[in-house]
C-alpha cells in the first residue's frame, strides 16, 4: 500500500482547527493524512479569557477552555499532535521533543503571544492556576492600572469595573484617543466617553511601564504619579513566528507577519507551493479578529484541494469589514458596524451579539464539547 500524503497544521487555535475539519471532511482517510500541531493540549477561546480571569460568574473557564480528542469525525483523516514546532525544513516540521513530521502540504496558523494575563501557560495544571492567580490579583487589588487601550486593555477595564465596580481602575494609552485609526474618530471617542460613565480613569497620549519589584505607584513617561497595587500589560500581541525565521527569511516581515499571495499561499523563495497561511499571522492590512477566519479558511481549503488535483488556485482573498464589539460585561458593551455612514450601537444590542455569552457556544462546538 502506498503511504498517505500529510498534511500538517501548525496551531490549534480557530483557524488551525477550522482549516482542519475542512480538509478532514474533503479528503479521502485511504490516501491523506492530517496533523494539527497544538503546544497545549487545549483550546484557548480568547474572546471570553478576559472576562474568566476576572470572575467565575457564569461557568466560563468550563466552556472556553475546551480539549483537543473530538476535534475529527470518527473514520475522518486527522490527529492531534501536542507539541511545540521548533523549526521548519523542506517537507518536514521539527518538534521539541525530538519528533518529525513529514508534510505535502504545510498551513502556518500559529497566532499570536499576548502580554501579560493572556499569556497563558501551556499545561493543564498551569491553565487552572494562572486563572485562580489572576482571580485573585484583581479580587484583592484596589489601584488597578491597566498598560494599553487596544481591544484588550478596553475590555479588561470594562469587565473589571463591572465585577468590581468600587475598584480604581485606570487604563493608559499612548494615542490621544483609543484603540488605533483603523475605526472612525467619532466611534473611539464614543468608547472613551461610555469607559469614563463607567468610571474608568483614562490617560491619554501618555505611556507607563510595568515596575519593577514592589510598588503602590507609578510614574509616566510625561511624570504623572499614579497610584497602583496593579498594573496589568495589554499591549498588542506578537506572532508566533520566530521559529520559522530559519526555515525561509524572506516570508516573515520585521513585524513577524507571514506573508502571503492573494490566495494565502506563502511565496517560498525556493519555489515551491505547498505552504499556505491562515488567521493572524497572515501579513494582510487588517485587524487580527477571529470574525475573519471563516473568509481566510474559505480561500486556503479550496485552494489546497484544488492544488492536490493540479488545477489552479480558484480563491482569493479580498479582506473583510473591521467592525468590532467591546464588551463591558455581560449586560454592557459597545458595537461598531462600518456600514453607510458607520453605525454605532449600544449596551442592549452589544451585549445581546457578543456581552452576554461572548460566542463560548461556538468555541465548544469547534471542539465537539457543545
Amino acid at each position: 500500500m502506498a503511504l498517505k500524503k500529510n498534511i500538517v497544521i501548525l496551531g490549534a487555535g480557530s483557524a488551525g482547527i477550522t482549516t482542519a475539519q475542512n480538509l478532514s471532511k474533503a479528503l479521502d482517510p485511504n490516501e491523506w493524512s492530517i496533523q494539527l500541531v497544538s503546544d497545549r493540549p487545549f483550546h484557548l477561546h480568547y474572546i471570553a479569557l478576559l472576562r474568566v480571569l476576572v470572575t467565575e460568574d457564569g461557568g466560563l473557564a468550563e466552556k472556553a477552555i475546551n480539549p483537543l480528542d473530538r476535534i475529527f469525525q470518527p473514520g475522518r483523516p486527522g490527529e492531534v499532535v501536542v507539541g511545540n514546532a521548533t523549526s521548519v525544513q523542506d517537507g518536514v516540521v521539527n518538534l521539541e521533543d525530538g519528533r518529525q513530521l513529514p508534510y505535502d502540504y504545510l498551513v502556518i496558523a500559529t497566532g499570536t503571544t499576548w502580554a501579560g494575563p493572556l499569556t497563558f501557560p501551556k499545561s493543564i495544571d498551569g491553565k487552572d492556576k494562572w486563572i485562580a492567580d489572576w482571580r485573585e490579583r484583581f479580587r484583592t487589588a484596589n489601584d488597578i492600572v491597566i498598560l494599553g487601550g487596544g481591544a484588550v486593555g478596553i475590555e479588561l477595564s470594562g469587565e473589571l469595573k463591572h465585577y468590581y465596580p468600587d475598584k480604581n481602575v485606570t487604563l493608559i494609552h499612548g494615542d490621544s484617543l483609543l484603540m488605533n485609526t483603523t475605526y472612525p474618530d467619532k466611534f473611539r471617542t464614543r468608547v472613551a466617553d461610555k469607559w469614563k460613565a463607567m468610571g474608568v480613569n483614562l490617560i491619554l497620549g501618555d505611556r507607563a511601564s510595568v515596575p519593577q519589584g514592589e510598588y503602590t505607584t507609578i510614574t509616566t513617561e510625561k511624570g504623572r504619579a499614579i497610584k497602583a497595587d496593579l498594573v496589568v500589560p495589554t499591549w498588542g500581541g506578537r506572532r508566533n513566528t520566530e521559529f520559522l525565521k530559519s526555515f525561509d527569511s524572506t516570508i516573515v516581515t520585521a513585524e513577524g507577519n507571514i506573508r502571503v499571495l492573494p490566495t494565502l499561499r506563502v511565496p517560498l523563495s525556493n519555489g515551491k507551493i505547498n505552504v499556505y497561511a491562515v488567521g493572524d499571522v497572515i501579513d494582510w492590512p487588517e485587524q487580527k479578529q477571529v470574525a475573519k477566519v471563516p473568509k481566510h479558511v474559505g480561500v486556503v481549503v479550496p485552494n489546497i484541494l484544488a492544488s492536490i488535483k493540479g488545477q489552479q488556485a480558484p480563491k482569493v482573498y479580498g479582506g473583510f469589514i473591521e467592525g468590532i464589539l467591546l464588551p463591558a460585561g455581560p449586560t454592557a458593551g459597545i458595537t461598531y458596524l462600518p456600514f453607510l455612514w458607520g453605525i454605532i450601537l449600544g449596551d442592549w444590542i452589544s451585549s445581546f451579539l457578543k456581552s452576554k455569552t461572548l460566542f463560548v457556544q461556538k468555541a465548544q462546538a469547534l471542539t465537539g464539547y457543545a
